[in-house]
């Protein structure tokens, strides 16, 4: 899956989960964030805001290259239990990433093969320092990672000087 149609699926899953602790799920360009091409921005009922990236990285078929992107499907991953983000007072940066796991794998998607949490990684990457973000696997051999680019408390507004500085809470 490509990150413009990763981008409005996943916008269109949270639309239709309705989790009462988002109050308005929308994608950058619809927020007019421009700093980053792909990604949503999700406002939370605390007031923070929590800006979420879309980094896909290709199947190295080539298939990247092509006009039309080639569909490849599989076993969904099983169902997990639900995630919550939960309400009052500051919301924590590790219910955001469960509720967005669990979301994506209980969506059903024949394109993903597997999804994993940043933050229950045995081993970290070098290139991959973030303690919280999401990694999609697809059965194309795809992957698209979703990063907490910023992570705002109530009133904060995104800069270079607080992109990939991931609060606890929100």
């Amino acid at each position: 899956m490509r990150a413009h149609r990763f981008q409005d699926w996943l916008l269109g899953l949270i639309n239709q989960d309705g989790d009462p602790a988002i109050t308005q799920a929308a994608t950058f360009e619809q927020s007019g964030y421009t700093d980053r091409p792909f990604g949503i921005v999700l406002s939370l009922t605390s007031g923070g805001q929590v800006y979420l990236q879309v980094v896909r990285g290709s199947a190295g078929d080539g298939s990247d290259k092509l006009d039309e992107e080639p569909i490849v499907e599989g076993e969904p991953p099983a169902a997990v239990a639900a995630h919550p983000i939960g309400g009052g007072g500051q919301i924590r940066s590790a219910d955001v990433e469960g509720y967005l796991a669990a979301l994506v794998t209980n969506a059903g998607s024949r394109e993903v093969s597997g999804v994993e949490r940043f933050s229950e990684r045995t081993t970290k990457a070098y290139s991959d320092p973030q303690r919280f973000g999401v990694k999609v696997f697809f059965h194309s051999k795809a992957a698209i990672s979703l990063l907490f680019v910023h992570t705002l408390r109530s009133g904060d507004q995104p800069s270079a000087g607080n992109a990939f500085k991931v609060l606890e809470a929100v």
